[in-house]
C-alpha cells in the first residue's frame, strides 16, 4: 500500500513537473495546442517526436547529457593539464640554465671543501663568510632540484590520465586532481623563485633599518606617518621578520615626527627597497572641524643592516662631524643628564645619522657610525657609483609631485604605486601590511628597467667597500 501511493506521487510529481516545461513552451508560442492536448488529466499519450516523450526517456536524456559533459570536461582537463606540464617544463629548464645547476654544485663542493678546514675559524670573519655562502648555496641547490623532481612526478601523473583518460570512474578524476595540484605548487615555487632572482644585489640578502619622517601636511602629516609605521610592522610580522624601534619622535599633537625601525629577516631590505620615497595620502582629516578633505605627505627611507660589512667600509676621521647631546625621553639620570646621545655628519655628502637608544655614548657612536655607512652605501649604489658630489641631490623629500604611492581614501579608496601601475581598492588590507603585491611589481619593474638599461651589471659589480667615499 505504501509502495503504491509513493508510486503514485512520483508519478505526480513527473507530470507537473512535464507541465511546467510544457508551460515554459507554449509561453514561446511553440506546440501550445499540442500541449494543451496531450495532457487532459495527466493519462494520454505523448507524441513520438515530442519532447515530452516519458520520464524515462527524460532521465536517460539527461544522463547521456550529463556523461558527455563530464567526457568534454575530462578531455578539457587532460589538454589543459598537458599545456601547464609545457610550460612549467620550459620555465624550469630556462631556469636550471639561467642558475647554472652544475656550477652551483662544483661551487656548492668546493665550499664544504673550505668548510671542513681545520684552520677555517683562525679568521672569524672569513669563516662565517663561508657558512652564509654554503647555506644559502645549499637551499638553492636543493630548490632547483626540488623543481626538477616535482616535474617528473607531473609527467607521471600526466602520463596515467591518458592511460585512464577512455575509461570513467573516479581514478581518473583523481589522477587529474593530483597532477592539477602538481601544477598549481610548481606555479607558485617557480612564481617565488623568480622574484628571489630578482633580489640579487649586494645586500638585498640582509636586514633593513627603515625611517619614516613626516612631510607636508601638519598634525595630519605626522599621524600619516604613524599609521605607516603600524603598516610596515604589520608587513615583517606577516613575513615572520623582527622589528625593533630604534628611535622614536612623537608629535606635538598626534602621530609622530619621525620613527626608525630595524627590521631582522632574510631579504628584508632586497623586499622593502621600493618602498623608499614619499608616500602621499588623502583623507578627511579628523583633526578639522568640518572634516575637509585632506593631503598628507610622509617620506620612507630604506638601508642594510650591514653587520661585519661595516668593518670593510673605511670613512675618513676628516670627513666626520661628531657632536654630542643628551638623550631625550624616559631614560634615568645618566641619559637624561649626560651627553650621551651621538650625531654624525658626513661633510663631503651632508648625510647625517643621530643616535640616542644606547646608555653610553661610545655605543652610540658605533652605531650611528654604522648607521652612516649603510647610508652611504646604498645612496652610492643608487647613483651607480658616481661622483659624491652628486649624491646629495638624491635625499628623499616629503612635497607634492615626488610621491611614488598614493593612497586615496575619500571620496574613493584606492591605492596605486605611480611607478609600477599596481593598484587595489583594499584600503584596509594595505594598511594591515597586505604589501606583497606592490614589492613583488616593483621587483618586476626593476628588473625590466635594469634589463633595458644595462644597469643590472653595474649594481651586481657594487661591492661594499666600492660605495666608501674615499
Amino acid at each position: 500500500m505504501r509502495g503504491q501511493v509513493l508510486a503514485g506521487l512520483a508519478t505526480r510529481c513527473q507530470i507537473a513537473s512535464l507541465r511546467v516545461l510544457a508551460g515554459s513552451f507554449a509561453s514561446r508560442g511553440q506546440r501550445t495546442a499540442s500541449a494543451a492536448a496531450a495532457f487532459p488529466g495527466g493519462k494520454a499519450e505523448q507524441p513520438a517526436n515530442s519532447i515530452f516523450t516519458s520520464s524515462r526517456q527524460i532521465h536517460c536524456g539527461r544522463w547521456v547529457c550529463r556523461a558527455s559533459a563530464t567526457a568534454a570536461g575530462q578531455e578539457l582537463t587532460i589538454n589543459s593539464i598537458k599545456r601547464r606540464e609545457h610550460e612549467l617544463q620550459t620555465r624550469i629548464g630556462d631556469a636550471v640554465k639561467v642558475a647554472d645547476l652544475p656550477g652551483l654544485k662544483q661551487r656548492l663542493a668546493e665550499l664544504e671543501q673550505a668548510a671542513a678546514a681545520e684552520d677555517l675559524w683562525e679568521q672569524r670573519g672569513k669563516a662565517t663568510a663561508v657558512l652564509q655562502a654554503l647555506t644559502s648555496l645549499r637551499d638553492e641547490v636543493a630548490q632547483l632540484e626540488r623543481f626538477c623532481g616535482q616535474l617528473e612526478d607531473l609527467a607521471v601523473a600526466v602520463e596515467l590520465l591518458e592511460m585512464e583518460g577512455e575509461g570513467e570512474g573516479s581514478a581518473a578524476a583523481e589522477v587529474a586532481a593530483e597532477a592539477a595540484s602538481i601544477c598549481d605548487a610548481l606555479d607558485r615555487a617557480l612564481e617565488a623563485w623568480e622574484l628571489r632572482r630578482l633580489l640579487g644585489g649586494p645586500y638585498d640578502d640582509r636586514g633593513a633599518v627603515l625611517t619614516i619622517q613626516a612631510g607636508a601636511g601638519g598634525t595630519d602629516a605626522q599621524d600619516w606617518a604613524e599609521m605607516l609605521q603600524r603598516m610596515y610592522v604589520r608587513w615583517a610580522e606577516k613575513a615572520g621578520h623582527t622589528t625593533r624601534v630604534v628611535d622614536r619622535q612623537p608629535g606635538e599633537e598626534a602621530g609622530i615626527k619621525s620613527v626608525e625601525i630595524e627590521v631582522e629577516g632574510r631579504f628584508a631590505y632586497g623586499y622593502l627597497f621600493g618602498e623608499k620615497g614619499t608616500h602621499r595620502l588623502v583623507r578627511q582629516s579628523p583633526f578639522n572641524a568640518k572634516a575637509a578633505r585632506q593631503t598628507s605627505f610622509a617620506a620612507v627611507e630604506v638601508m642594510p643592516i650591514l653587520g661585519d660589512l661595516v668593518d670593510e667600509v673605511h670613512i675618513p676621521d676628516s670627513d666626520l662631524e661628531v657632536t654630542t647631546m643628551r638623550s631625550g625621553g624616559a631614560g634615568g639620570q645618566n641619559v637624561n643628564k649626560v651627553e650621551t646621545a651621538v650625531r654624525i655628519r658626513h661633510i663631503p655628502t651632508g648625510i647625517a645619522v643621530k643616535c640616542q637608544i644606547e646608555r653610553s655614548q661610545s655605543l652610540n657612536k658605533a652605531r650611528a657610525l654604522e648607521m652612516l655607512k649603510a647610508k652611504l652605501l646604498v645612496v652610492a649604489q643608487e647613483q651607480q657609483l658616481q661622483e659624491v658630489a652628486q649624491i646629495r641631490g638624491d635625499l628623499v623629500k616629503a612635497e607634492w609631485g615626488q610621491q611614488i604611492r598614493n593612497y586615496v581614501f575619500h571620496p574613493y579608496k584606492l591605492v596605486k604605486d605611480v611607478r609600477t601601475g599596481q593598484e587595489t581598492s583594499d584600503v584596509g588590507g594595505v594598511m594591515d601590511g597586505d604589501l606583497d603585491p606592490f614589492m613583488q611589481a616593483y621587483l618586476k619593474w626593476r628588473g625590466q628597467q635594469q634589463g633595458s638599461g644595462g644597469a643590472a651589471a653595474s649594481t651586481a659589480t657594487a661591492g661594499p667597500a666600492a660605495g666608501a667615499p674615499a
